[in-house]
């Protein structure tokens, strides 16, 4: 067996420095390696020149990176999911600079410059703000995409997606009109909705999917149930856009004519050139955060997936009928090859293992190894209950139905290496290529100090774990970058990094005129508690090599006005240009109209002030 199927050694773990644990509370001068500074970050607009602290720049390097973030408000707020901010990268022949600004949806900007009782945001849970007289927010920070024709989109798993205009940052239009996007709230919670609202509550997925060639988009719209709670009213709708008219849209229905419903989230949508497959991923918001409980749901060692399809989906009728089948192993990032050819589709993707990415930690509240979580780091995630890994797994479908092949399922786990597994990174970002032959993966890592009782408790039991509650490391497990061979299934390089790093958001960059999916470079965003040179506050960017990561970055970027907060995922782009002044506009403007003479002068004033003439 390959040495990183189910490895066994604890060596680079037991080389690691102990991290001082206590029974007393953490103050932010505990002895712990990790840098508190992802907690913040600016909300102002800033720009400049990337100074080089390390290295040399390649120079082939080109293009546009794109990096969505999330900034915490307050305590207890899930950094990943806070308010948003997007910088661009550019690379020049001469110099690299870096362009940052807030994500302003129109729910952001009311939150700005709101006030009073009824009319502003309450953080529910520590993932979302609700405000009783307007509705839901939607910071739209989880992924950038690229749509062709110089046009771009950030996605949200809790709201409609919109489009931005790459040379300036700044929203341009959601898309879709808020009507054509069904609320996701449960029968009973919508009929006591006030029909004044104005910010919906609308669940999709983190990751539409964007056909360059054929200039489509399908993504999803689900809800009406709580959980398993009010399954019989949940719904999954199956979106396609054209990316100028109005949209298209399916109900998902079982075999047997029930209604298809997501538990948990839909974090990853599959898109082959004949089918799409619909993913329950694993984050999951207990329904009794919303009172302000911290129970915890565990997942449960599988992954849900509908697959429809595309010959089925028949303009004029209102459902599709999709085949839906259980994949045992845990994820939230998930790919597929284009190519599925006799109607084989195969996956790649994490595997979680015992944890759930949606769980921050709540402030005070009691560590599994002593202590209690400082206020400081509240809303950050907690750490994993045990050692994740990279699968692929295989799907045959037919005329029939749907099956897994589960003879070529294959998983890769190494506990040296795959703590907290996050983002993907490959060459065509949210364009899957026909066949996948190499991912980079972020794992970003294993801190002690981050492991809640509560959660270690709730997966005590989960199966296939490595590690149990009693032998979990008590030191930490640093960030790594893993180059995954696709074609092998295994890891063929990764690179480590300094123990006082947390490196999220690698991004895949080409070199000029290659096609091969492994001849570039990687892009890391990296906050550091010893910043790499005194010229840095420790928010940097790391260039990586793709076919020599051990080697270590190439060359360290910063500025001291860059001050990025917990990045989530990115997007790289050979040019960009400004978006086309003819494209496709929502008329979100005149809804907004239609519901203000049941606002109150606050919200009137902030429509007319800074919403309407953004959006108009």
């Amino acid at each position: 067996m390959n040495r990183r199927d189910f490895m066994k050694t604890a060596g680079v773990v037991s080389m690691m420095p102990s991290i001082a644990l206590s029974e007393e509370y953490y103050s932010p001068a505990y002895a712990s390696s990790f840098p508190m500074s992802i907690m913040q970050g600016s909300k102002e607009a800033s720009s400049g020149e990337l100074q080089v602290i390390a290295g040399q720049i390649p120079p082939d390097l080109y293009g546009h990176v794109f990096v969505a973030e999330g900034i915490p408000l307050e305590e207890n707020h899930l950094t990943p999911n806070g308010k948003g901010a997007l910088t661009r990268v550019d690379f020049g022949s001469d110099q690299i600079t870096f362009t940052r600004k807030m994500i302003e949806t129109p729910s952001a900007i009311m939150q700005d410059h709101v006030d009073g009782w009824f009319d502003s945001f309450y953080l529910l849970g520590g993932t979302v703000y609700y405000s009783p007289n307007l509705g839901f927010m939607n910071y739209c920070n989880t992924a950038p995409n690229y749509m062709g024709d110089n046009r771009f989109a950030l996605s949200y798993e809790g709201g409609i997606p919109f489009e931005f205009d790459a040379t300036t940052l700044e929203l341009v239009t959601p898309i879709g009109h808020i009507n054509e996007w069904e609320t996701s709230l449960p029968p009973i919670a919508d009929f006591f909705t006030p029909d004044k609202w104005l910010f919906p509550q609308v669940r999709t997925t983190g990751h539409p999917f964007f056909d360059l060639e054929k200039g489509e988009c399908f993504t999803i719209n689900y809800g009406g149930n709580a959980g398993t709670t009010g399954t019989s009213s949940g719904f999954i709708r199956v979106i396609q856009w054209d990316l100028d008219g109005p949209l298209k849209a399916w109900n998902i229905k079982h075999r047997d004519g029930s209604n298809a419903f997501i538990v948990a989230t839909s974090h990853s949508l599959g898109v082959t050139r004949n089918h799409i497959l619909i993913f329950e991923t694993a984050a999951r918001v207990e329904n009794t955060r919303v009172i302000g409980t911290h129970t915890v749901t565990p997942q449960e060692h599988k992954t849900a997936v509908w697959i429809i399809r595309k010959s089925d989906l028949v303009e004029g009728h209102d459902d599709v009928v999709a085949d839906r089948i259980v994949l045992d192993f845990d994820t939230s990032d998930i790919m597929c090859n284009y190519d599925d050819h006799a109607g084989e589709v195969t996956l790649f993707g994490q595997y979680l293992g015992a944890m759930d990415k949606s769980e921050p930690q709540f402030n005070f509240e009691k560590l599994f190894f002593g202590g209690r979580v400082p206020e400081p780091l509240s809303g950050y995630p907690v750490a994993p209950v045990d050692v994740g890994g990279l699968v692929r797994a295989r799907i045959q479908v037919t005329a029939e139905g749907a099956r897994e092949i589960k003879d070529d399922f294959h998983v890769i786990r190494d506990e040296s290496l795959m703590w907290d597994m996050n983002d993907p990174a490959y060459r065509g970002h949210f364009q899957f290529p026909e066949s996948f032959d190499h991912i980079y993966w972020a794992a970003i890592g294993y801190r002690p100090e981050h492991l809640v009782r509560r959660v270690a408790k709730a997966y005590e039991n989960y199966p296939n774990r490595l590690f149990t509650n009693d032998t979990l490391p008590q030191e930490a497990i640093p960030s790594a970058l893993i180059h995954m061979d696709c074609r092998q299934m295994q890891v063929s390089d990764e690179y480590v990094f300094p123990e006082d790093c947390v490196m999220r958001t690698p991004q895949f960059m080409s070199r000029r005129e290659s096609t091969d999916q492994d001849d570039g470079y990687i892009f890391a965003a990296v906050v550091r508690k010893i910043p790499s040179h005194a010229d840095s506050n420790g928010k940097e960017y790391w260039i990586f090599d793709a076919k020599d990561l051990a080697k270590g970055p190439l060359c360290i970027l910063s500025n001291p006005n860059l001050n990025f907060a917990t990045t989530n995922h990115a997007l790289w782009t050979p040019s960009i240009g400004p978006r086309p002044g003819y494209a496709y506009r929502s008329d979100v403007a005149q809804y907004f109209r239609d519901k203000m003479p049941s606002h109150s002068r606050d919200v009137k004033q902030i429509l007319e002030n800074h919403i309407l003439p953004r959006f108009g």
